[in-house]
């Protein structure tokens, strides 16, 4: 479409500028908002950071490709439309952080667009020397990104040059718009108008950004704080009982802190609690991006698990204590070990408040700290984690697993792990405790020596699937020639996804197969059904179809 465009009075001018100005400022809001969850939210998993560059490209480029296309039939509109698709592309080049791969495609798109408002004059000379200066800038912010951010004489003069190659070199006739000095000035000062309510709008929402972090999250350990778990807490147990779904809560202290404070100094004080803070917050994001840590006090933190009862989050717990006990803290010459007393308890339907829920899960802090601390308390019942295993006697038990279609054939072992109560003469499901894994897989040779079928299920836990050392050992014995036939490990929960990912590849190089054991009640398929894909199967026990079969109903 092809039409006329003389200079714009100032009225519908002014009113071109409002909207452009609005929309701007609006689409400035939401890109920032994904740029912080892209580059600045520590919390923010690799695959969701990989998303949410992805999507900052296609933004950029999607909403100034609609714009540019609105100029070419918007008539007395199209310079509005053609400024506003040149600013956010360039706006998007001055993002911080981007590799020089998302550049270069944002850099593309600029150069696309440029060529395609020289269309009727790409092979002259003042196109040649319009793209030059255009490659000379996109040379400048790349390498003075940071300055053109942060100081506003060189962002205006960035833009003002920009603006100037742009208009002042179109020919007559450019993406539906003749072309005259008077539309190039006036679309030269809007541009720059932009310019400058952009700066502003960009560096307030920078300024926000900072100040709602500090707000809510602890400057030492950046974890969230006291004020964050207040309102997450709170908005938690709505959730849950809206919805019916479980929550848990976990409180926990570092033992005797102020004795290692007095020793060693604040410093290593801070070391220590920087430390314990980033591991767990490394645990609890194998687990799921919906646990969150908080520091409530000086050496006092809350883990909130939404949607999880306290027997699942149970082995999370189990894995967090049992990694602080054995790190080591480096201060000075000084290698630092700190133990950790916890208390947890779930959302219960006759509580009255949230207060309800911290007063257990407080209740069983203390009576850890009362058994000896360095131990796990839940609903009052302390877990037997330092039991001595020096003298317990352990087994694995073989359950056969038959295919009833091909004539009830011998198709795998399952195995599961107990250990015999002398006291009362019986096997039963053994404590928390560790047991070295060489040991375990001794045992499974024991208990499969006169089996005739060699393939075999072991459950592992989420702890000890995404260790590399089990996958080590797992591996080794999956390829010794007194190995089994097949392996398959069953997980009762999946690891985070990019986790899952990395890991299970490891293990499918190797042969071995990966199945999720159960999918009880409280857990949501949305959050399976990513990993199914990546698995290779999923026992469902016939009291768990009943289970999907009501649900579905």
């Amino acid at each position: 479409m092809r039409m006329q465009l003389h200079l714009v009075a100032l009225g519908p001018w002014i009113a071109q500028l409002v909207v452009a100005t609005f929309f701007i400022v609006g689409f400035i809001d939401i890109y920032m908002a994904m740029w912080h969850t892209a580059f600045r939210n520590l919390h923010t998993t690799q695959a969701k950071r990989l998303a949410y560059r992805i999507s900052l490209m296609l933004l950029s480029i999607g909403v100034s490709a609609i714009l540019h296309f609105v100029g070419y039939i918007s008539g007395v509109n199209a310079m509005m439309f053609h400024n506003i698709g040149l600013f956010v592309l360039l706006f998007a080049l001055l993002d911080a952080d981007i590799n020089f791969g998302e550049y270069f495609i944002r850099c593309a798109a600029v150069i696309i667009v440029w060529a395609m408002h020289h269309v009727n004059d790409i092979a002259s000379i003042k196109f040649f020397i319009s793209i030059g200066i255009l490659l000379f800038m996109l040379i400048v912010i790349r390498r003075y990104h940071k300055t053109i951010n942060s100081k506003f004489i060189a962002n205006f003069i960035t833009f003002l040059v920009i603006a100037l190659d742009f208009w002042l070199t179109l020919p007559s006739e450019s993406a539906g718009i003749r072309m005259n000095w008077l539309v190039s000035a006036e679309a030269v000062g809007m541009f720059l108008l932009m310019t400058l309510f952009t700066w502003r709008q960009y560096h307030i929402t920078i300024r926000n950004n900072q100040i709602s972090h500090i707000a809510k999250f602890d400057t030492m350990t950046d974890t969230k704080n006291f004020t964050a778990y207040q309102s997450d807490i709170f908005n938690g147990v709505g959730i849950a009982r809206t919805n019916q779904q479980p929550l848990t809560l976990a409180v926990f202290d570092i033992d005797r802190f102020k004795q290692i404070n007095d020793k060693y100094g604040h410093l290593a004080g801070n070391i220590v609690l920087t430390g314990i803070a980033n591991t767990i917050q490394t645990i609890l994001h194998q687990y799921s991006d919906d646990y969150q840590l908080y520091r409530t006090g000086g050496e006092e933190f809350a883990m909130i698990f939404p949607n999880s009862t306290a027997k699942e989050i149970t082995p999370v717990l189990i894995h967090c204590w049992r990694e602080v006990r054995n790190r080591k803290f480096d201060y000075n010459t000084d290698e630092i070990g700190v133990t950790i007393s916890m208390g947890m308890s779930s959302l219960h339907a006759d509580d009255e408040s949230v207060d309800d829920l911290y007063k257990r899960a407080d209740d069983s802090l203390y009576d850890s700290k009362r058994h000896g601390r360095d131990t796990i308390t839940v609903d009052g019942e302390e877990q037997e984690l330092l039991k001595d295993t020096s003298h317990m006697t352990y087994a694995y038990f073989v359950q056969s697993i038959y295919d009833t279609k091909a004539g009830m054939t011998h198709v795998a072992n399952e195995l599961s792990l107990r250990s015999y109560d002398h006291k009362n003469g019986k096997w039963v499901n053994p404590p928390q405790v560790d047991l070295d894994f060489d040991t375990r897989i001794k045992l499974i040779e024991d208990a499969l020596i006169n089996s005739t079928c060699q393939t075999i299920v072991i459950a592992l836990s989420t702890a000890e699937f995404l260790s590399p050392k089990v996958a080590k050992k797992m591996i080794e014995f999956r390829k010794n020639v007194d190995g089994p036939d097949k392996l398959v490990i069953e997980l009762d929960r999946l690891p985070a996804i990019d986790l899952l990912k990395q890991t299970i590849s490891l293990y499918h190089q190797s042969d071995i197969m990966v199945m999720l054991s159960q999918i009880g009640n409280n857990r949501h398929f949305e959050k399976v059904s990513p990993a199914l894909e990546l698995i290779d199967g999923i026992k469902l026990t016939l009291q768990s179809l009943r289970m999907i079969i009501v649900a579905s109903i």
